[in-house]
């Protein structure tokens, strides 16, 4: 396995949470027209695993993506990460 397989970046791996957030809604809309398709079901059940696991993957790594999980009570720390304009690195 390569090393950038091992050891994503902090780009892919928010890459990974949008393109799977994305299948997420997009499945969701087209069963709010198609609501018996069994197949889209399971894509829906398939991406929502994914958007799961690729988000908790990222939080791991490089923390929240949102105020709602954030788990430190000692003090805020999403003002410790460099912004990016600050050069803060994707």
């Amino acid at each position: 396995m390569t090393e950038h397989l091992q050891n994503p970046s902090r780009g892919a791996l928010l890459q990974a949470v949008n393109q799977t957030s994305f299948a997420v809604v997009e499945a969701n809309l087209y069963l709010d027209t198609h609501p018996c398709d069994m197949e889209a079901l399971s894509y829906l059940n398939q991406m929502m695993e994914a958007y799961k696991n690729a988000k908790a993957a990222y939080e791991a790594r490089f923390g929240p993506l949102n105020a709602g999980n954030v788990t430190e009570n000692a003090y805020w720390t999403w003002v410790s990460d460099p912004w990016p304009w600050e050069g803060g690195n994707l």
